[in-house]
């Protein structure tokens, strides 16, 4: 009975129609509070000074980074940068922005005073990320822009778009020459963020729209979210973010501000933002917080600066990588945001294909909370996902059921442990859900089932890396196939330094515990060579083949074999990069080679 009125309660919270009736079910809409737009249609008007400027005198201004420009179409935000009468006139002005969720061309502009509005979405700009994230990029503006004193920006939402709000500008600055000249805006801090309401009438009724009601047909706020909401405390999602979505489901404002009421009353700190993506390695990486968007490396070149500052070893231990922590190692991919994560619809029949084994797992993991209770609910997810996919190909379902199941697993770890400790919340043999995810866009890959697959399931795998890379576990399928790994990590253009930190994990996770075994098969690490060493220079890729023979000959000098498959790989794997080596490095590893895997470098002679 209990099964039967879960599924019951599961399949009427839910609708075809995808998460449109959540509060911001699909939305990347954190921020701060006091920085929120305003709607406004009229966006030219006359400013204090006399002088016609885009925006008008009603637009609000910024109060506090990063600025908000959430709601429908027509919101503006304003701010003003003061410029020096010496600087005004200077050639070759440019905007210095870093912005979060502009995700398409024609809807996120920008107008320094007079000038002609920008379009921040033209993908010459390198602002645009698709599947929404964070960008940095310097605009030049035209000659004559800038006057002495103030000068007014406009930030404007003109083109509403499916499932986004709007987009936030997370720094901006004139640079003018030579100089930095930034807002003077303080950092939002929402530690000091208080409700709409206190009154606990108002928390109670936001509890009931949250959970309860939808006004657009879709499904509940809590189908999309953590069941309680905790998701959207723990990313810091501001009022006004949280009011601006809700009003986009048909709530009235009053409702809105009671949903915004009650998620302010929940007791969970707002440890992440929705700006910075979750799990993000780095440095200053905090649970399931990540280390922030300034965390993503601009360039491939300070990986190898950072792991190796004396210089890649000429003859790396095998085990070198025992020593990398994958949570704080910073590299050249954003992980993904929480507007990511968050499922774009919800499907009923997920329910109740398998017999309903979705809605059963689930009710477990509310009622039960222990990992074998998690790892069900995500065996649950994965099994009906294989099956959306063998019955109707539908890849893009695939992935938002196990986006679904991924933001209910990663509210199950928030409540039972967090991310704090040293599994950082990935208990061995736990779900790998970003893996899962990430596994999804990569069977899409193949069949263009997707855009941008690739960069996706990339983007989720180095999630997976930084919190579980396998801890000599890994099985083949999960928590990573390192072989995957690489692949997608190539396909998806990553540089040779990043190439060569996770050929280095890899090799090592796939050669302890069980899959030590498979050391000399076509199983082993040897499948891991090629990509490396088709990309990664030639001392470096001389150095990677002088430790995996180093290995391959304690293997065999330990009694070990190798299959025919091996030798092959290994062959496949020399012929591909031997030609990035110099005669005297293919000589030097030819010596160093047991007498065994000979034959298998012969080519480039």
């Amino acid at each position: 009975m209990a099964r039967l009125s879960y599924l019951t309660l599961a399949l009427g919270m839910v609708a075809f129609g995808g998460c449109t009736g959540g509060t911001a079910g699909g939305d990347d809409t954190a921020g701060t509070t006091g920085t929120a737009g305003t709607t406004g249609t009229d966006t030219t008007g006359t400013d204090s000074d006399g002088d016609t400027e885009t925006g008008g005198d009603d637009t609000p201004e910024a109060t506090a980074l990063p600025i908000e420009i959430l709601g429908p179409a027509g919101t503006v935000v304003a701010v003003r940068i003061d410029v020096p009468d010496d600087l005004a006139d200077t050639p070759g002005a440019a905007l210095a922005l870093t912005v979060h969720n502009v995700v398409e061309a024609g809807a996120m502009f920008v107008v320094v005073g007079d000038a002609e509005p920008i379009d921040l979405g033209t993908p010459a700009l390198h602002l645009l990320r698709p599947s929404g994230g964070h960008a940095t990029a310097s605009l030049a503006l035209p000659e004559g822009t800038l006057r002495p004193g103030s000068n007014r920006v406009v930030f404007r939402y003109d083109r509403e778009i499916r499932d986004v709000s709007g987009f936030r500008v997370l720094d901006l600055a004139l640079v003018v020459g030579g100089q930095r000249l930034t807002t003077g805006l303080p950092a939002d801090d929402p530690t000091t963020w208080t409700a709409p309401s206190t009154d606990a009438n108002a928390v109670a009724r936001g509890k009931q729209y949250f959970t309860e009601e939808s006004r657009d047909g879709g499904p509940v706020c809590s189908r999309c979210h953590a069941d309680d909401g905790a998701d959207l405390a723990y990313f810091a999602f501001s009022n006004h973010s949280l009011i601006a979505r809700a009003e986009h489901h048909l709530f009235s404002a009053d409702e809105s501000a009671d949903i915004a009421s009650y998620i302010r009353s929940l007791p969970v700190a707002a440890v992440g933002r929705v700006y910075d993506p979750p799990f993000q390695p780095g440095p200053t990486n905090v649970g399931g917080a990540g280390a922030g968007h300034g965390a993503v490396l601009s360039a491939d070149d300070a990986v190898g600066a950072a792991l190796f500052p004396d210089g890649f070893p000429d003859a790396p231990a095998w085990d070198i990588a025992a020593s990398f922590d994958t949570a704080t190692i910073a590299v050249p991919v954003d992980t993904p945001s929480w507007f990511r994560w968050l499922p774009r619809k919800i499907d009923a029949t997920w329910f109740t294909r398998a017999d309903g084994m979705l809605a059963a797992a689930e009710a477990a993991l509310l009622s039960d909370g222990s990992l074998a209770a998690a790892r069900e609910f995500q065996t649950a997810a994965m099994h009906v996902g294989k099956e959306i996919l063998i019955t109707t190909g539908d890849h893009a379902g695939r992935v938002e059921l196990l986006r679904y199941a991924a933001v209910k697993l990663w509210d199950w770890q928030r409540r039972h442990g967090g991310f704090d400790g040293a599994d950082n919340g990935f208990p061995d043999g736990g779900p790998a859900f970003p893996y899962e995810v990430g596994f999804a866009f990569f069977e899409a890959a193949f069949v263009n089932g997707l855009p941008d697959a690739m960069h996706q399931a990339y983007s989720w795998w180095i999630a997976q890396v930084a919190v579980n890379p396998g801890r000599g576990k890994t099985t083949g399928d999960r928590p990573l196939n390192w072989q995957d790994v690489l692949t997608v990590a190539d396909s998806a253009g990553a540089g040779p330094w990043t190439l060569t930190y996770l050929h280095l994990v890899g090799s090592l996770e796939e050669s302890q515990g069980a899959l030590a075994d498979d050391f000399g098969t076509d199983r082993g690490p040897v499948r891991l060579l090629a990509v490396p060493l088709r990309r990664v220079a030639g001392p470096v890729r001389a150095a990677l083949l002088r430790r995996f023979l180093t290995r391959e000959a304690e293997y065999l000098a330990g009694g070990g074999t190798l299959t025919s498959e091996h030798h092959v790989m290994l062959g496949n794997a020399w012929r591909d990069g031997c030609d990035g080596l110099t005669a005297d490095e293919r000589a030097e590893l030819r010596e160093l080679a047991p007498p065994e895997v000979a034959t298998d470098l012969t080519a480039c002679p």
